[in-house]
């Protein structure tokens, strides 16, 4: 049987408090949205509409490509399912409803309710048991145990429902039983339209309906700021585990952040306050000191990183390399076994093998108008508190002697000073 989803993307997040639409929110670098067309994708979910406001149609760049409908005016789950219906061009099999504020359903559990849909079933719900007081819709059953209503939070009926099985929210429904979504009548207290109506006016049809359980975690909505941290926890401790898992040392787990896509090789250590942003590598056997912070990056075999060592986007640090203490490298190519230990600004350059950079470098990269590059060759040897004014290469096996300013090429095998001569003089006693 054919599958589908309709992800519902239009909610504009008015309880965070921010300009930015709220499906398009990071946890853990990745937009609330993107955690569930992902989650779809690996369930096997081909076909995707999303059903968004014109803010987020306008600022959402990534799934350009993904059909999508614009609800212009948020008239509730219902209206904007029953708008997507004719996106999906006549499509025959089961359309699954997810929602973008709830990032955490797996793939496994919508292979589950796609595979609930035995013997004429026409709708599957989800839920899960809580006992304490929440605001969750409650699901009513009958006495064959299948759903026959959802009353949520606002009803006035709910004070007097004795259940303790709380509506997940993400259904599914088979294509046949679609046109019952034009009966869903607009709430008189909200002026919505609700799409767990639908379950009432099926059960009145007398079309089969049913229901699995599912883990709350799964179908946590986000609507605050504070929502928003409980989910980047949640959302932490899964790719923390993970990485654990296939054998990475994270001395101390909660005080790490990872991104979503960071690649980790084997035997790696990662000490205390280290952040990952997106997009970085890290091959094996290396260690990452306390209070490092990497994006985009590279970290090759067996190299040493921080402690307090910034590596930033574009760069590379080859095997056996050494980046240490308030060390800043950006958009740069750090060959094997480069030593660069020191309070040391590194931009826009290549450092050949084995070369050795002294305490208090910095490559001036930046003319005020362009980026220029800097090429440092093979068994190098930079002195402390050096200036290197780019565009500018420097060969194999130079010197290069401390405190001084660099504006021309060095060849290969030379020694280069370009400081002032020291003057002493002496002064008379009083």
């Amino acid at each position: 049987m054919e599958v589908c989803s309709i992800i519902l993307s239009a909610g504009k997040g008015s309880r965070l408090l921010s300009s930015i639409p709220k499906p398009l929110h990071l946890i853990s670098g990745k937009t609330m949205l993107q955690w569930v067309i992902d989650a779809n994708k690996s369930a096997g979910i081909k076909k995707t509409i999303l059903v968004v406001s014109q803010e987020f149609s306008e600022l959402d760049t990534k799934n350009q490509n993904l059909p999508k409908v614009i609800q212009k005016k948020p008239l509730g789950t219902g209206d904007a399912v029953r708008i997507a219906i004719p996106s999906l061009n006549n499509f025959e099999g089961i359309v699954l409803i997810c929602f973008a504020d709830t990032p955490f359903i797996t793939p496994n559990t919508l292979k589950k309710i796609v595979k609930s849909f035995k013997n004429d079933t026409k709708l599957v719900i989800t839920g899960f048991k809580k006992f304490e007081n929440n605001k969750y819709g409650k699901i009513i059953f009958d006495t064959h145990k299948r759903p026959i209503e959802i009353i949520e939070e606002k009803d006035a009926k709910r004070e007097k429902v004795n259940s303790n099985i709380c509506n997940g929210g993400i259904m599914a429904i088979h294509n046949s039983a679609l046109k019952y979504l034009n009966k869903i009548k607009k709430n008189p207290l909200s002026k919505e339209y609700y799409l767990t109506d639908i379950v009432k006016i099926l059960s009145k049809e007398n079309i089969k309906t049913s229901y699995i359980e599912i883990n709350e975690e799964e179908i946590l909505g986000i609507n605050t700021q504070l929502d928003l941290s409980i989910a980047e926890g949640i959302a932490q401790n899964l790719i923390r585990k993970k990485a654990m898992i296939n054998g990475v040392k994270l001395i101390d787990p909660n005080s790490i952040f990872i991104n979503h896509d960071t690649k980790f090789g084997k035997d790696v250590i990662v000490h205390p306050n280290v952040v990952f942003g997106e997009n970085v590598i890290v091959d094996s056997f290396v260690e990452i000191k306390s209070f490092s912070h990497l994006e985009q990056c590279e970290i090759k075999k067996d190299s040493i990183i921080g402690p307090f060592a910034r590596i930033r986007g574009g760069s590379i640090i080859g095997k056996k390399a050494k980046i240490g203490n308030f060390v800043e490298i950006k958009k740069s190519d750090i060959s094997e076994k480069v030593k660069i230990n020191h309070l040391s600004y590194i931009g826009d350059t290549e450092i050949g093998f084995s070369t050795n950079i002294g305490a208090g470098t910095i490559t001036c990269n930046f003319d005020g108008k362009n980026k220029n590059k800097t090429k440092i060759g093979k068994n190098s040897f930079v002195g402390s508190n050096s200036t290197i004014i780019a565009p500018i290469r420097i060969g194999d096996n130079v010197t290069m002697g401390a405190g001084s300013v660099f504006n021309k090429d060095v060849p290969n095998n030379n020694l280069s000073i370009g400081r002032a001569y020291q003057i002493n003089k002496k002064t008379k006693k009083d």
